[in-house]
């Protein structure tokens, strides 16, 4: 007998987390932090399932909604062995040591876990984080490996990220073979820097997992985003305002640095802007991509101007002057540097912030994006004056289009039930009608803990 049980990004995009029971063994793919203020408390619960007896974890990708949990598991038993991509582990060791970081020191200086809870909690500290890091073991992508008798698995390129994957397993079910597709974050066709999926893949599993997180929606283009962000930089250091940018530390950050190069050896950028990247993180992370692209990765992300800031001090000191931009996490405004120099420009109309991704409910990030008039960071209550962007089209998550195109290469007879995960309760219903109308009609959106048999 084959079960799952959906622990999380289930009715909601984060906390990824999956654990399969077969008759031989027990397996986790992904083990996801959930993050914003609506779910975040769910990172304290009692995991649904005894780690101690799981037998590996199979990583999709690093992004700490995938990963940052895992540390977790290590606490409560769990000592097998984390596939993932090399990539993937160079970047799960950085944001995992973190998020370790930031709990610490939250915890230290008394904040609550979480914006509504009154908890001063820690999930996992940095020395749990070490000991979950010696646990990853690397993989190739489409190399077929044996975890487990009777288990086989095999990594495919899911783009989004550098390392991304989407995982095949195939499982030994009283002499049947029974095969599983987890999607993974799925990248967009036309990918930046990386590679995206392969259309012409095809496989014939009897179950999915897909991510639905923008069902029913399509994307901008994304050259036609940069060139509205190249024109609203170009307007506001005009009026001598600066444009903060709230990042992501990896692959977000390493496109808008390729862009903004792109952009001055075109001449849409003056060559003498300057551009700040505020965050440790990002700066790691992009010594990762450096190292892992070709040859000529190095000239990827470099060009005149560009400055990076290490210590806190400087941090505090770039946002007093005009006509920059500054790049800084986190992406949703939901803590990190960028919320310093929010405070300082969000009552400036000379400035402009622009979103560059996904902002989950109860974010700050959400509420700018939304329209709200006044916002609270910290103890301080901003007017709204600055101007606010949500550019979309620079998502490195595909759209509902790129999803239709990814699940038509796993379609087939033998297909018994497509589950759409990794979306707000509107992307899954308008994903599932989208794929409907394209004649894939055994779909499920499963609620959060709840398990399967797979016949």
């Amino acid at each position: 007998m084959v079960k799952i049980k959906f622990c999380g990004a289930a009715g909601t995009v984060t906390g990824s987390n999956y654990l399969v029971t077969t008759d031989t063994c027990s397996f986790v793919v992904d083990c996801g932090m959930f993050q914003g203020p609506d779910v975040e408390h769910l990172n304290l619960e009692p995991l649904s399932y005894d780690a101690s007896k799981v037998d590996f974890v199979l990583l999709t990708h690093a992004h700490i909604d995938h990963s940052g949990m895992l540390p977790k598991l290590y606490v409560n038993g769990f000592r097998g062995p984390i596939f993932a991509t090399n990539n993937s582990i160079r970047i799960s060791t950085e944001l995992l040591l973190d998020s370790a970081k930031i709990q610490e020191l939250n915890f230290k200086t008394g904040v609550f876990y979480g914006k509504y809870t009154q908890l001063k909690a820690i999930v996992y500290n940095t020395k749990d984080a070490e000991n979950t890091i010696m646990l990853f073991k690397p993989v190739d992508f489409e190399e077929e490996f044996s975890p487990a008798n009777g288990v086989k698995i095999k990594y495919h390129i899911a783009g989004h990220i550098l390392g991304a994957a989407s995982i095949e397993v195939k499982i030994m079910d009283n002499g049947v073979e029974k095969s599983i597709f987890f999607s993974g974050d799925i990248g967009r066709k036309e990918s930046h820097i990386i590679p995206s999926f392969d259309l012409d893949f095809k496989a014939t599993p009897d179950y999915v997992l897909t991510e639905s997180l923008y069902g029913g929606e399509r994307h901008p283009e994304r050259e036609d985003s940069v060139e509205e962000m190249v024109r609203i930089i170009n307007e506001t250091v005009e009026r001598n305002g600066s444009v903060y940018i709230p990042c992501f530390a990896v692959q977000r950050t390493q496109e808008l640095l390729n862009d903004f190069k792109r952009a001055k050896e075109k001449g849409t950028l003056a060559e003498e802007l300057d551009v700040w990247l505020d965050s440790p993180l990002a700066q790691r992370v992009t010594r990762i991509y450096f190292s892992a692209l070709d040859s000529t990765a190095s000239n990827l992300f470099d060009f005149p101007g560009l400055h990076y800031i290490k210590k806190y001090k400087e941090s505090q000191k770039i946002s007093r002057k005009g006509g920059q931009v500054i790049m800084a996490g986190s992406g949703m405004a939901d803590g990190g540097r960028i919320m310093e120099h929010l405070s300082f420009a969000l009552e400036n109309p000379k400035h402009s912030v622009v979103f560059v991704g996904f902002q989950a409910e109860g974010t700050l990030g959400r509420q700018l994006t939304e329209g709200e008039k006044e916002v609270t960071i910290g103890s301080k209550t901003l007017k709204v004056r600055a101007k606010i962007h949500h550019l979309k089209g620079f998502s490195a998550h595909g759209d509902s289009g790129d999803y239709i195109d990814w699940i038509n290469r796993l379609r087939s007879d033998k297909l018994k039930k497509v589950f759409l995960i990794h979306a707000e309760p509107d992307r899954a219903l308008a994903y599932q009608k989208e794929l409907a109308e394209v004649g894939v009609t055994n779909t499920e959106i499963p609620t959060i803990q709840e398990e399967l048999v797979l016949e």
